[in-house]
């Protein structure tokens, strides 16, 4: 884990498909696929494109276990840095 040195905020860092690495926030978020255009960062998946899953979106057991998983890139929720 390290800190933002712009905001102060705790991340992490998530290898990326072409070898380079990329500073995201700490919780996981559901993404749904498809529909938008934000990228994502799994470690198993790589690059997701999509939209973070409203609250309520993901109800079932089936859901959240077809639905993935990944990690918000911390350029977008930085505090100082936009």
């Amino acid at each position: 884990m390290s800190v933002c040195w712009n905001c102060g905020a705790e991340i992490d860092w998530v290898c990326k498909p072409d070898g380079g690495y990329i500073p995201v926030d700490l919780e996981p978020v559901f993404v749904i696929e498809g529909d938008g255009q934000d990228k994502f960062y799994a470690e198993e998946e790589g690059e997701l494109t999509g939209r973070v899953a409203e609250p309520g979106e993901i109800q079932t057991l089936e859901q959240k276990i077809n639905t993935p998983v990944a990690f918000v890139p911390h350029w977008r929720t930085c505090r100082k840095g936009r």
